[in-house]
């Protein structure tokens, strides 16, 4: 089931097991600043449902805003993966972590 959660939630999720967190947004963006341990992942590959992925693991995604990862969140769901996306993406990361400071 797909579900909206909050960066809070996905940090503490990310430290489970069977967790993967996914970056969708540019390379770029990414080599800048991302989620500690999530990987880059392109949104392509999950609209085009050319992603291997593994089914077993709970599927957290992100981008800079969180409609992006939205939109691939219902694909993987469709899919059958446990998805969740992080509402308000990056955006809401970085307050977090300035709010942590």
């Amino acid at each position: 089931m797909m579900e909206v959660i909050t960066v809070e939630e996905a940090l503490r999720l990310g430290k489970q097991e069977k967790v993967l967190i996914l970056d969708l947004r540019p390379p770029g963006s990414y080599r800048q600043f991302h989620i500690d341990n999530a990987v880059l992942y392109s949104l392509d590959k999950i609209e085009n449902r050319e992603f291997c992925l593994p089914k077993e693991y709970c599927i957290i995604l992100y981008c800079e805003r969180g409609g992006l990862s939205l939109m691939a969140a219902r694909i993987l769901d469709k899919e059958g993966f446990c998805a969740k996306t992080v509402i308000g993406g990056m955006q809401a990361y970085r307050e977090y972590m300035r709010r942590m400071d």
